[in-house]
């Protein structure tokens, strides 16, 4: 791997439930760590959520907020809550698969170098069964200026599992000199099952270039249906995040995807990348 090619732009991610009970949970149960070698901008915090069961009577959803559990983040930010959206109840046997669109939102925070960050989603009232939620920040040396786009190329796939796994990979042109913005697009294919919501996000690496940490959000998440006659919600938001990534002509770019559940039947899934 060439020592000179680094990412300007970085991301985290954590995945886990919620908790049935009002309150706070630390999602993933521990902070996240910010590299070394800050200090680093944070410009972004998101987050995704989707109802794990749909249980009639019972809407879901609140606010996510970040901690400095460690290491310095200036301003120190408390209060910093922002809003997941929140899921209407619904009444009767049946009840739909809900798209859930992404919350992002812009900051300004400065971190160091190895910051230890808790990324924390709050549920207002109580719940039957916990929510599935990802949060994430995005960060780097520099705040990324949104460029037009002069080549777009795309990896599509399916997977069921809840490992981290390969979708594909894609390869920069020759003509590349850097990574300008990214997206991921998920939606359930094939026949809906009761119960299963669909979550999760996706990362970047390459043996050409330093991309590490590189995880970001899909455009939505699918809350579980219920019944025998689940609808499908509308399609997944088109996304596309900023991002500097300087990029060697010809590299490499592999991309993967976690989801927070496993699946019946596969999700499709498509991630985008958009360079100059």
């Amino acid at each position: 791997m060439p020592e000179d090619v680094v990412a300007d732009t970085h991301g985290l991610a954590v995945a886990g439930a919620g908790s049935t009970a009002a309150g706070d949970t630390v999602i993933s149960g521990a902070p996240v760590t910010l590299p070394a070698g800050g200090p680093w901008t944070i410009f972004k915090v998101w987050a995704l959520l989707a109802a794990a069961t749909a249980t009639a009577g019972e809407s879901k959803g609140g606010y996510f907020r970040i901690n400095a559990k460690s290491g310095d983040i200036t301003p120190n930010p408390a209060p910093s809550k922002f809003p997941t959206g929140i899921m209407p109840s619904s009444l009767g046997a049946t009840i739909d698969s809900v798209l859930n669109p992404i919350t992002m939102f812009d900051v300004n925070y400065e971190a160091s170098g190895k910051a230890e960050i808790e990324l924390i989603y709050n549920e207002p009232t109580a719940v039957t069964v916990a929510n599935q939620v990802v949060l994430g920040l995005i960060f780097g040396k520099t705040r990324p200026v949104e460029k037009p786009f002069t080549f777009v190329d795309v990896v599509r796939g399916q997977q069921s599992a809840v490992a981290d796994t390969l979708i594909g990979t894609v390869t920069i042109s020759e003509k590349a000199s850097k990574i300008v913005a990214v997206c991921g697009c998920i939606a359930q294919d094939n026949v809906l099952t009761a119960g299963e919501e669909l979550i999760g996000y996706f990362r970047l690496d390459s043996d050409d270039v330093k991309m590490p940490p590189s995880s970001y959000p899909f455009g939505a998440a699918y809350s579980a249906g219920l019944g025998a006659l689940i609808n499908q919600s509308a399609k997944c938001p088109v996304v596309w995040i900023p991002v500097e990534i300087p990029i060697i002509g010809g590299a490499r770019v592999n991309c993967y995807i976690k989801l927070n559940t496993v699946l019946t039947n596969a999700a499709e899934v498509q991630i985008f990348i958009a360079y100059e």
